[in-house]
C-alpha cells in the first residue's frame, strides 16, 4: 500500500533531498540533530526558569542518559523522534509569549505522525490552562490549536490514511481492536469502562498473562529515570498520558517494555517536569542534591537494564557499555564488496537492515516482498524476518532455494545473495 496509508510522517518526503549529499545515512543524521536541537531547547528552557547554570549540565546530562533516547537510537531512524524534539522549543515559545514559533512547532510536532495529532491535542490542552497565568490572547490560541489538532487526527484516521490502503481502513487501529472497531467505538469503550482502562496501564488485556511484567518492568524505569516528577507535576503527566496510553492499551508486546522508540516523546516531558520543579524549590543545596541524585538515578537505571531487562533485548543492539556492541558478528567487508557488485538497474528483494546499502535504484522490495525482482538478498543466520516471523522466514528462504529457479551465491556468508535463472 502506498506510504501514507500507514502513516502520515512527512518529514521523511520533507528530508529526503539530503540523500543526494549524505546518502543512506540521511534519516540516522538528522535523528541525531533532532536530538542535539532538544538538547537546546532544554537549556533555553531551564534558562528562561531561572535555574543555576550549575544545574543546567545535570539536567541535561539527564535527558541524554535517559532509556528512551537510548532505546530509539538502538531501533532505527523514526519520525517521532523528530516531533518529540520540538516539544521542548514549543513550550519555551509558548513560556515567551511568541506565537509564530509556537505555531511552527505545533505544526512539525503535527507532521512528524498522525498519532502525535492526539500528544499535541493533549498539549494544547495544558497550554490553555497555563495560559491563565499569562494573558488571555494564548486561552484563544491553545483552544485553536486543540481543534485543528483534532481535526488533523480525524482526517487523516477516517478519511486520508483509509482512502489509500487496499482494505479501505485505518490500519493502526487493528493495535486496539479489542476496545473497538473504530475510533468512535474505542472512545466510547474508554469513557464506560474508566476503572479497567486503569488497570491496562500495568496489566495485560489478556488474563492471566505472564508478560504484563514487561509494562511493569517499563512503568518501574520510568519512575527511576525522572518520571517521578511528572507525578510531581501533573500537567506534565497529563502531556505524557496519550504516549502512555497508545503505549500500554496496545495489544501489541513490542509497544509495552522500554525497548524501541515508542515511548521517546517521554523523555522531553521528564526533562520539563524536572525543571519546573525545580523552579518551585527555594533551597539551593536541596536542587543540587535533587538535580544530581535524578541525573545519576537515571544513567544507573539505563546502564542496568543494558545488561539484562524483560521486554525484547539485544545485546549487539542496545549495550554500549559492552564489547559486542561495537563487533560485527560476520566480516562486514565481504559483505560490502559483495553488495556494491549487485547490477545498480537490477530489480531487488532485501531484509530491511540490507535496504539501504543497495537503495537508490528503480525498483527495491521489501523482504518478503519479491514482486518481479531478479535478486533476492538476505542475511542468514543474522536473519531480520519482519515482517514475517523467524520460523516463517526460514521456511520461505527454503523454499526459494528448493524452487530450482534461483541460484544462490554464499561466499560472502552470512549474506544470501539469490539471482533469478
Amino acid at each position: 500500500m502506498p506510504y501514507f496509508a500507514l502513516h502520515i510522517s512527512i518529514w521523511v518526503p520533507l528530508l529526503s533531498p539530503f540523500y543526494y549529499i549524505f546518502g543512506s545515512y540521511t534519516l540516522l543524521l538528522f535523528q541525531n540533530l533532532a536530538l542535539i536541537f532538544a538538547g537546546i531547547g532544554i537549556v533555553k528552557l531551564a534558562q528562561s526558569q531561572a535555574i543555576s547554570e550549575k544545574l543546567i549540565p545535570w539536567i541535561l546530562a539527564q535527558f541524554y542518559l535517559g532509556f528512551s533516547i537510548y532505546a530509539a537510537l538502538a531501533f532505527d531512524y523514526h519520525d517521532n523522534v523528530i516531533g518529540a524534539c520540538f516539544v521542548p522549543w514549543l513550550w519555551y515559545y509558548f513560556q515567551k509569549d511568541k506565537p509564530l514559533p509556537s505555531l511552527f512547532c505545533f505544526l512539525a510536532i503535527l507532521i512528524s505522525k498522525e498519532n502525535l495529532a492526539i500528544f499535541a491535542a493533549f498539549i494544547s490542552i495544558a497550554m490553555f490552562v497555563y495560559s491563565f497565568r499569562l494573558n488571555q490572547k494564548w486561552k484563544l490560541i491553545s483552544l485553536g490549536l486543540f481543534v485543528f489538532a483534532i481535526t488533523w487526527f480525524l482526517f487523516m484516521g477516517m478519511y486520508l490514511m483509509p482512502s489509500l490502503n487496499t482494505e479501505q481502513k485505518f490500519e493502526q487501529l487493528n493495535r486496539y481492536s479489542y476496545l473497538g472497531s473504530s475510533i468512535s467505538e474505542i472512545v466510547i469503550y474508554i469513557i464506560k469502562h474508566p476503572m479497567y482502562m486503569l488497570e491496562l496501564f500495568y496489566k495485560s488485556h489478556i488474563q492471566p498473562d505472564e508478560l504484563e511484567i514487561v509494562k511493569q518492568e517499563f512503568l518501574f524505569v520510568l519512575l527511576l529515570s525522572g518520571g517521578i516528577f511528572l507525578l510531581l507535576k501533573p500537567m506534565y503527566l497529563w502531556m505524557a498520558l496519550p504516549i502512555l496510553m497508545q503505549k500500554l492499551w496496545n495489544k501489541e508486546l513490542a509497544f509495552w517494555g522500554m525497548s524501541y522508540h515508542y515511548q521517546i516523546e517521554l523523555a522531553p516531558l521528564v526533562s520539563m517536569a524536572i525543571i519546573a520543579y525545580l523552579s518551585m524549590v527555594k533551597r539551593p543545596l536541596f536542587k543540587s542534591i535533587l538535580v544530581a541524585i535524578t541525573c545519576l538515578l537515571t544513567g544507573l537505571t539505563s546502564y542496568l537494564f543494558m545488561q539484562d531487562r524483560k521486554a525484547d533485548y539485544s545485546v549487539q543492539r542496545e549495550n554500549i557499555v559492552s564489547k559486542e556492541h561495537y563487533q560485527a558478528p560476520f566480516q562486514l567487508k565481504e559483505v560490502h564488496a559483495k553488495l556494491k557488485v549487485i547490477d545498480p538497474k537490477a530489480a531487488v528483494c532485501a531484509q530491511s537492515n540490507i535496504m539501504p546499502h543497495v537503495a537508490n535504484r528503480e525498483k527495491l522490495y521489501h523482504f518478503p516482498f519479491i514482486e518481479d525482482a531478479t535478486v533476492l538478498l538476505v542475511l542468514q543466520p543474522q536473519l531480520n524476518s519482519y515482517p514475517l516471523a523467524p520460523e516463517h522466514a526460514v521456511l520461505f528462504i527454503d523454499s526459494i532455494r528448493n524452487s530450482g529457479y534461483w541460484q544462490e551465491d554464499s561466499l560472502a556468508f552470512p549474506l544470501r545473495v539469490f539471482t533469478k535463472k
